[in-house]
């Protein structure tokens, strides 16, 4: 069932509605200041008065999937409040890391201190992760009532808080796309597309070869960035307007009209450019997903989250300008519906760190005013710090206002499906609907396949009762 509408709220009101990841519900009432750290702990105290290591000395490494942050990174340390939080300690940032990386470090016994942008529910499952409860209590800084109740609740495992929200958040879906390619095409930039049909006209006029046959451009790739991401909301299952998974039962949704559709529409815009083509186009530098291509203009949209208008206004200012967001495309028979979602990232801490308090420290060092407004600054993130977000400029970078109003114009908004093998659908999802494109497989004979090897490895993995 689809979650109430969230059309002609405020946007203190969708932040207090929000659900994310969680439940409906309504936030408590949110303080009006961005709370400043106060003074870290004599050495050897920890938020919570137990001991924690001593901090001369002592580098945390902190290993993220995302490749954006080290403009953050060279310029953090600069900042007072991590100074007064952490005194000396090295927060050593290894960026763009693989899943598959992180849980074969894991799984060796030998994790990093603390993660971000990796399979949370994955890891919260194997228990691998330390419970932050108590820390939290003993914090100034982290406030449940301070954060979108949706995220903060997502941040929790059979009723335990594992994860700290932190650097990235906010609504995921817009179609964005370069005004100066749909003009350039004969295209009206003052009428986007609002349905996959339509979209694939955009593409097939957009999508360029040369008199050789080489790919010189295409106009969307449904499945780049958000547009083909599970864990952050599966927009397929969104744009269809169906549940994949349910929590409170384990079942799966997969094997439905729905899904095939889906397989085969959004095949079609790789069967328009050519599967090889495409695959040769991300092969070059600078060309690659979650905005490369977009930034280097040979791709004219893309389904995006809001961090989309600031990555690229800080990347590629000259590309920027031509930025405009929209709703990202729904079927013919949900013409008009206006698709939105929730959801975001953390700090969890290992349970093998040898310093959980001083990790603990860095979480809430990203959520000073500070670090918040130098992540916004510098890689165009927002928090799921409610005081930070109402302070946060909408006119900042192109496209970015859009991402604000909609969530007063949703009818729906709904957070990701907490699955456990989420890491395991995504990777079953990426094999499938690429044989479906190259013509190896229906799309039919695809959905049926994808709930049977999920339904196969929720049990294998000890989900299933």
């Amino acid at each position: 069932m689809n979650k109430p509408s969230a059309r002609g709220i405020s946007r203190r009101e969708f932040l207090r509605r929000s659900t994310m990841l969680a439940a409906a519900g309504f936030l408590a009432a949110c303080s009006s200041q961005v709370p400043q750290p106060q003074p870290a702990p004599a050495e050897g105290e920890s938020p919570g008065g137990a001991a924690a290591p001593a901090k001369e000395g002592v580098t945390l490494q902190y290993w993220v999937g995302w490749g954006e942050l080290t403009p953050f990174f060279d310029k953090f340390k600069e900042l007072p409040e991590y100074k007064e939080l952490l005194g000396d300690v090295n927060v050593e940032l290894k960026p763009s890391v693989a899943t598959e990386a992180l849980l074969t470090a894991v799984a060796s016994g030998t994790p990093p201190d603390m993660t971000s942008e990796a399979p949370y529910l994955d890891l919260m499952a194997r228990g691998v992760l330390a419970p932050l409860e108590e820390l939290v209590a003993g914090s100034s800084i982290i406030k449940k009532e301070d954060f979108i109740e949706g995220n903060w609740e997502a941040g929790k495992y059979q009723g335990k808080l594992y994860g700290i929200p932190a650097l990235e958040c906010f609504v995921r879906y817009g179609l964005n796309y370069n005004t100066r390619m749909v003009e350039a095409a004969g295209l009206d930039p003052e009428n986007p597309p609002v349905t996959w049909q339509e979209a694939l006209e955009w593409h097939k006029e957009l999508t360029k070869f040369d008199d050789a046959g080489n790919l010189l451009q295409i106009g969307l790739d449904p499945y780049d960035a958000e547009g083909g991401a599970v864990g952050d909301g599966f927009y397929a299952t969104r744009s269809w307007g169906f549940e994949w998974f349910n929590e409170e039962t384990g079942e799966f949704n997969l094997d439905n009209e729905m899904m095939a559709e889906a397989f085969d529409v959004m095949g079609e815009f790789y069967r328009i450019a050519g599967p090889d083509n495409i695959a040769g186009m991300r092969s070059v530098e600078g060309q690659d997903t979650w905005g490369g291509s977009y930034n280097a203009e040979v791709q004219a949209m893309i389904i995006e989250g809001y961090w989309h208008p600031g990555e690229t206004a800080i990347q590629k200012p000259e590309v920027a300008k031509y930025n405009r967001a929209t709703w990202a495309p729904v079927p013919e028979n949900r013409r008009g519906v206006k698709v939105q979602g929730t959801g975001g990232h953390y700090v969890v801490i290992f349970k093998e760190s040898k310093h959980i308090p001083l990790s603990f420290k860095f979480a809430e060092f990203l959520n000073t005013k500070s670090a918040m407004e130098l992540v916004f600054k510098e890689v165009g993130w927002l928090p799921a710090y409610i005081p930070f977000i109402e302070s946060a400029d909408p006119s900042a970078y192109p496209g970015l206002e859009w991402y604000f109003k909609s969530v007063k114009e949703a009818d729906e908004i709904r957070g990701p499906a907490r699955c456990p093998i989420t890491a395991f659908v995504q990777d079953t999802y990426n094999q499938l609907r690429e044989e479906v494109y190259r013509d190896n497989m229906t799309a039919a004979a695809a959905a049926a396949e994808f709930q049977k090897r999920c339904v196969e490895e929720y049990k294998a993995a000890g989900f299933a009762g």
